[in-house]
């Protein structure tokens, strides 16, 4: 079904390889077979042979295929015609579907019959063996090939032969060492007679998108067109309610499909093909959406669409970070995965290549960021696998990301393996493929990930945000931040009409939370993230205080070393967040106070209370805030907001905080 196709994939830009690869297979027959292989003593069959041939010239393949068939009936042998079937139907079909695998009996009894006449009818074997994982045939014909290659002008089909023995040795290595793999069709709700792919699960695990590749318009039974729409459904009840077509905005009269929502469900991001407004056949657009609807969608823009295909966007957690598929100029091979990045300005910066532990000269497609940040899945024909397109997933550490792991058989196969997405618990994926219990085409599976190929867990921390005097909801903007590795996790925003936001956070780390807006004092708060008993979400209401004349904000993300006033790195988005508020509010003096636990001597507390907070005076005013707008004063063990018995205590204690003195 994915070769009959009249517009632009979001899947996949094969029509165009299938055409180019199309033009020169007809070039090769037609060279090829200018003479015959060895003289034929059968004039008829010859005859037959040659009017094939004509068809073919002329573009009538179905033609060609019925007089080859006549040429069998009267010499069932007859070189030139079977290796001309064999190419007719290798050439002719997509990612050994049905109608290429009709090439294998036309290509073995060449080779039975005649075995040195034709090199490349040996590699076609070596391939189709490897369907089967007939590893030990599939090595003698690559062999056979290899042995008869000539150098130099034959080196790169010597190096694509080698490339298929090592794949061979990879087979029969995750042959011997399967790893958990138990898939479900996801059910009849969800899966057709047509093809299913490109899948995304919301934050809270509750709304499942993918794309439908169906039929569009059938004229009189000759033409049919497909098209790539959005699907959504809802769990309820324990299940997956039928999945409908998404409504307006998203679904046009053109090819949609490959949608990534931002973690906080605030941001669509996806693919649209042959758009008015586009920059190439297919281009990425985004979403927002205000209470329930979403506003209608925009071009993302020639700074990140090119002139080339461009598609399969997946957003990271950090909501700045995007990923998707092009193949622009500038890649490593086919199709590359790019990724590009938000500023603080809104603007997107010109898009990056991935490295070569994930790029390669093949096709590397349908990325996937796990919420947590910390592993990238994807889908390769190239890397080492099982065939076709396999699943990948490379971890990212320190910021980068380590090399291509194949996620392993039985989960990838000889077909094509895609559209690969890991829930956010990290436990369940669901992808696409097609299995012998399917409903039509491909389908969408899932299946229980084993420990290894996990990426970190996550939660997701939802709430409102309100205005503390009149408790109606408020636009705030949110970040949250690795406390010790001093990195932005998560940047977001509430809805203007509800208050609500959503952020996804991985588990076992320290964060520093800041919500502001404009025309209020902003809120601050550092908390851990462990095991969230059995369930994946932490609630918290925010509410924040308009900007008045006595109020104070604990800055709970100011951090020093300890027992000096020396700032530690992770206190800098706090700082700034402080100085964009003075800088907004220009008439504003504040007073920055210090204060300590009792621990030690009263002096001694007071004395680092006051360098502390001369400290944070300092670092504003070298950002360009004028001095009389900062009074500085420590207050030492004096005023305690919490009980110096306990350990917690003492910590709520030991703060920085800043009061308006003058609005």
């Amino acid at each position: 079904m994915e070769n009959i196709v009249a517009k632009s994939q979001i899947h996949g830009n094969t029509l165009t390889f299938f055409l180019k690869s199309l033009g020169i297979f007809l070039i090769f027959i037609l060279l090829f077979f200018s003479q015959s292989l060895f003289s034929q003593n059968n004039s008829k069959a010859e005859k037959e042979f040659n009017k094939a041939l004509d068809y073919l010239n002329r573009g009538r393949e179905d033609k060609a295929i019925e007089t080859l068939n006549k040429v069998f009936q009267i010499s069932p042998d007859y070189p030139d015609a079977l290796l001309c079937m064999a190419e007719i139907y290798y050439n002719k079909g997509f990612d050994f579907d049905s109608i290429k695998q009709k090439a294998f009996p036309y290509y073995q009894r060449f080779v039975e019959l005649y075995p040195s006449l034709d090199i490349t009818a040996h590699y076609r074997l070596g391939e189709f063996y490897l369907l089967d994982y007939n590893t030990e045939k599939a090595k003698y014909h690559f062999n056979y090939a290899l042995s008869n290659y000539k150098l130099p002008k034959e080196q790169e089909k010597i190096d694509r032969t080698q490339r298929k023995l090592e794949q061979i040795e990879f087979i029969e290595y995750s042959l011997d060492n399967p790893v958990e793999f138990e898939p479900r069709n996801m059910g009849e709700n969800i899966n057709t007679q047509y093809d299913e792919y490109l899948p995304t699960l919301t934050a809270d695990e509750e709304t499942f998108i993918f794309t439908r590749l169906i039929p569009d318009t059938v004229d009189f039974g000759l033409n049919i067109i497909m098209v790539e729409d959005f699907f959504q459904s809802n769990w309820v009840n324990g299940k997956w309610d039928k999945a409908e077509k998404m409504p307006s905005p998203f679904n046009s009269l053109e090819n949609e499909g490959a949608l990534s929502i931002s973690p906080d469900g605030r941001t669509a991001y996806f693919t649209r093909c042959n758009a008015r407004d586009g920059y190439g056949s297919c281009d990425l657009y985004y979403s927002e959406r205000i209470g329930k609807r979403w506003k209608e969608p925009k071009n993302m823009g020639q700074t990140v669409n090119s002139s080339s295909w461009d598609s399969q966007p997946t957003i990271a957690s950090d909501g700045r970070t995007l990923f998707f598929v092009s193949n622009r100029r500038g890649g490593k091979g086919k199709n590359d995965i790019w990724y590009t990045y938000k500023k603080d300005n809104d603007r997107w910066t010109k898009p990056v290549s991935l490295d070569s532990t994930i790029n390669t000269p093949g096709n590397d497609m349908y990325p996937f960021i796990h919420p947590s940040n910390t592993s990238l899945y994807f889908s390769s024909d190239y890397h080492l696998g099982m065939g076709g397109f396999d699943i990948f997933y490379s971890n990212i550490v320190d910021g980068k990301l380590t090399p291509a792991q194949n996620i392993g058989y039985p989960i990838n196969t000889s077909s094509n393996e895609t559209s690969f997405i890991v829930s956010p618990s990290g436990k369940q994926a669901i992808f696409s493929t097609s299995l012998n219990d399917g409903k039509g085409g491909k389908d969408l599976y899932k299946f229980d990930l084993y420990e290894k190929a996990q990426p970190t867990p996550v939660v997701y921390m939802k709430g409102k945000a309100f205005d503390k005097n009149t408790n109606q909801p408020l636009a705030v903007n949110f970040e949250v931040k690795d406390v010790n590795k001093n990195t932005l996790i998560a940047s977001s925003s509430s809805d203007p009409q509800t208050g609500e936001y959503l952020v996804v956070l991985p588990l076992g780390a320290t964060y520093a939370l800041s919500v502001w807006a404009e025309g209020y004092l902003f809120y601050s708060e550092n908390f851990q993230l462990n095991d969230i008993s059995k369930s994946n979400s932490y609630n918290k209401d925010i509410y924040l205080n308009p900007i008045i004349e006595g109020r104070s904000v604990v800055l709970n993300n100011i951090f020093f070393e300890t027992n000096n006033y020396s700032l530690l790195p992770s206190s800098q988005s706090e700082l700034n967040t402080l100085f964009e508020l003075l800088e907004k509010n220009t008439s504003i003096i504040i007073e920055i106070s210090g204060h300590t636990d009792n621990i030690g001597s009263a002096e001694y507390n007071l004395e680092l209370s006051t360098k502390r907070a001369n400290t944070v005076k300092s670092y504003l005013e070298g950002k360009g805030i004028e001095a009389f707008r900062l009074l500085s004063k420590g207050y030492g063990q004096t005023l305690p907001i919490s009980n110096n018995d306990t350990q917690e205590g003492r910590a709520k204690n030991r703060r920085t905080e800043f009061k308006i003195i003058k609005k």
